[in-house]
């Protein structure tokens, strides 16, 4: 059994779903199943003074429940923080492309629990450890986002406590025919401007 086969007990969240109890099945990570995997460098918050140092590993396996191509997206944050006034980070977002989707999610079992999480209307995924924050020299359990998107690609996700960083990861990118979409709304939109403009 794949990786992802085992997330069919997590979590269905919609767009617009608040932040709600988070279930915790997954036995491990996406191990030698991901095919493509990124460890950031260890990235500092802004503004300085840094109150908190990230790093984020991220993974991508294919087939889950929405279909045998679909993309999931696997991640863990490490504090890689050494000062003394050091925060301990309470959350991870994610950024998932419009049209917004469903998703399924999970985490695997370990430190690092998660609190609750929850999808915003655009479709970003947010994870909080508010009650569990990761402290100084702590790795988060694994975090997984099944989605129904088919191709990925290094950007950043949002990591905070107070402050925030965007550090790089990789994440899910619109399928050519959304572009196409998209590309078509533009084309239509200019059309209405010249004939407002004329």
């Amino acid at each position: 059994m794949s990786a992802s086969a085992a997330l069919n007990a997590g979590l269905l969240l919609n767009p617009g779903d608040p932040a709600g109890a988070m279930p915790f099945a997954l036995p491990a990570g996406p191990g030698g199943a991901a095919i493509a995997y990124h460890s950031s460098a260890a990235t500092p918050d802004t503004p300085p003074p840094s109150k908190f140092t990230s790093q984020v590993d991220s993974a991508v396996t294919v087939g889950n429940t929405f279909g045998a191509n679909a993309l999931t997206f696997w991640y863990r944050v490490y504090n890689a923080d050494q000062t003394p006034d050091g925060l301990a980070i309470v959350s991870l977002g994610v950024p998932m492309w419009q049209p917004p989707s469903p998703v399924r999610v999970d985490q695997a079992a370990g430190t690092g629990i998660l609190s609750s999480l929850g999808m915003n209307t655009g479709g970003a995924v947010s994870f909080f450890w508010a009650q569990n924050p990761i402290g100084e020299g702590y790795v988060s359990a694994w975090q997984v986002i099944e989605t129904p998107w088919t191709a990925y690609t290094l950007k950043t996700v949002g990591v905070i406590d107070g402050t925030s960083e965007d550090v790089p990861a990789l994440v899910p990118i619109p399928e050519p025919s959304v572009y196409a979409g998209l590309a078509a709304l533009g084309l239509v939109g200019f059309a209405g401007f010249r004939r407002f403009r004329a």
